[in-house]
């Protein structure tokens, strides 16, 4: 007996388990998974009155993303409650997509800060059930071609963005998915009432409801059927959208679409002039995912298979991507990606079992090498260096920053890290750093009982060791100042106040 299929579920159980575990690393002990849903300073004021006192990771100098809006259409519960219309930045495009928060808000028993944990992991539910059917009907573990497919679902730039970023996108798939896995039951009932509830998760999967749509000659009761389930499966979303824009008066969501290949051509464009301004690896990974949802809308409208259900969903959504706007291609990765789901999953079904399907496959899903970058962009405030040993950033701290495989995080004035030592005894630490400030200055690093200071000149990164320290049980403070007056950023309104940038902060502890 080979033993493939035995290695490829072993792979399977292992990418699962690894993916999963670097989601909930992202666990913070004072806020949470809050982290996952992105939270910006800019509309902390604007919160609504539940979230007051609950701990949210939140960005500084940031608007942060779409995922604070449905985390508190998720809290509210009712997206015409008082608070909600201040608190989103366009209520009436982000209630289109209420599902997945009312469910949120009905498993968290209304209470804030249970609603908020629940949102923030709901996406990584939604990935492992997705991974769980689709190795159980589609992508079964039994050789390199499902592999590789699963592999391209799972681990696209789109998906892992839903998930990192506390999105619709991802629980939308997993819902079409169930619903035309019913139609290919002959369900189409139960398929009709899926694709439905999956367009109030995500209005554009009303476009699987082409699944429904004759492929050949049909008799009268044949066309009512098919009529009554293609209301049923666009209709909730429509009729949503009509309420909201009685409501609301709009309905937002005006740069989404644009004339054909009108909002590519702007990502093209952007990504040459960031080329020609930074680098070609500066813009790789954008570039390699626009490519590969090109190859997969391209191999999907090349060879027609209108009697698939599955290309009918591919192909409604090659069309779709060809006609989105500037604000769908906007973003690392583009938020296209995340919108052409559905398609991706259609492609890896429907790419040929040979070896040049296997080929294409591989061009098809080249989005999967943007998975670590997307891992790292998960704000967080802590730094694990041993199982009992942590460097939390707590105060004077922007986010973090990466160009070209290096990441870095600016300070303000008043900056300090503090080294928490769960151990009962005390442990001695070594933090390793290259310092950075855009003027000359000097930069004091101090704790009780050691002192470093480093000359900087200006613009250029200093390596700098620190320790060996003793971190007692409990927290040591590490103040990070400066006797000059800091830097001001240029920029709206006066940008920031930098004094100095921490270049791959590391360390070593000795037990």
């Amino acid at each position: 007996m080979s033993k493939l299929p035995h290695l490829c579920l072993v792979a399977y159980l292992a990418l699962g388990a690894w993916f999963a575990a670097a989601i909930l690393r992202t666990y913070e002990p004072r806020t949470g998974f809050t982290s996952l849903i992105s939270f910006g300073d800019h509309f902390e004021a604007r919160r609504l009155e539940a979230l007051k006192g609950v701990p949210i990771r939140t960005l500084r100098a940031s608007d942060g993303y779409d995922g604070q809006f449905y985390a508190q259409l998720a809290v509210a519960g009712n997206p015409f409650a008082p608070g909600v219309r201040q608190a989103l930045d366009s209520p009436a495009y982000r209630s289109r997509r209420i599902l997945l928060p009312l469910v949120v808000h009905l498993l968290g028993f209304g209470r804030a800060a249970w609603i908020l944990q629940l949102y923030a992991l709901a996406n990584l539910a939604c990935w492992l059930m997705l991974a769980a059917l689709c190795a159980r009907w589609w992508f079964p573990p039994t050789g390199l071609h499902n592999l590789l497919r699963w592999i391209g679902v799972l681990f696209g730039a789109g998906l892992v963005a839903s998930v990192t970023h506390s999105l619709t996108d991802g629980p939308a798939l997993l819902v079409l998915a169930l619903g035309v896995r019913a139609h290919e039951r002959e369900r189409p009932g139960a398929a009709a009432v899926l694709v439905g509830l999956a367009g109030l998760v995500r209005e554009t999967s009303v476009l699987a409801a082409a699944i429904f749509l004759p492929t050949g000659p049909d008799n009268r009761r044949g066309w009512a059927r098919r009529a009554a389930a293609i209301l049923v499966a666009a209709g909730p979303a429509l009729v949503w959208a009509a309420l909201l824009q009685r409501h609301e008066g709009q309905v937002g969501g005006a740069r989404n679409l644009s004339l054909p290949f009108a909002g590519l051509a702007g990502k093209l464009g952007e990504l040459d002039r960031a080329r020609a301004q930074h680098g070609l690896p500066s813009v790789l990974q954008d570039a390699i995912t626009v490519g590969a949802l090109a190859v997969q809308a391209v191999a999907l409208l090349a060879r027609p298979r209108p009697r698939l259900a599955w290309w009918r969903i591919g192909a409604a959504f090659a069309l779709l991507g060809v006609c989105l706007g500037s604000a769908v291609w906007e973003g690392t990765p583009p938020a296209a990606a995340r919108a052409l789901l559905p398609m991706t999953l259609a492609f890896n079904l429907l790419t040929p079992r040979t070896r040049a399907g296997l080929a294409l496959l591989l061009a098809g899903n080249l989005s999967i090498v943007s998975v670590p970058s997307l891992l790292a962009q998960v704000p967080s405030d802590t730094l694990r260096l041993a199982h009992d040993v942590r460097i939390e950033y707590r105060r004077g701290w922007y986010e973090r920053e990466s160009l070209g495989g290096r990441s870095w995080r600016w300070t303000s004035p008043g900056a300090a890290l503090v080294l928490v030592n769960d151990a009962a005894a005390p442990r001695a630490v070594t933090l390793s750093f290259g310092a950075r400030s855009p003027d000359a200055r000097t930069v004091v690093f101090e704790t009780p009982r050691l002192t470093r200071t480093v000359p900087l000149p200006a613009g250029q990164i200093v390596p700098v060791q620190f320790g060996p320290l003793e971190a007692a049980p409990g927290e040591t403070i590490l103040r990070i100042t400066s006797p000059d007056p800091p830097w001001p950023e240029p920029g709206p309104a006066g940008g920031r106040s930098l004094v100095v940038s921490l270049y791959d902060l590391s360390g070593t502890v000795r037990f």
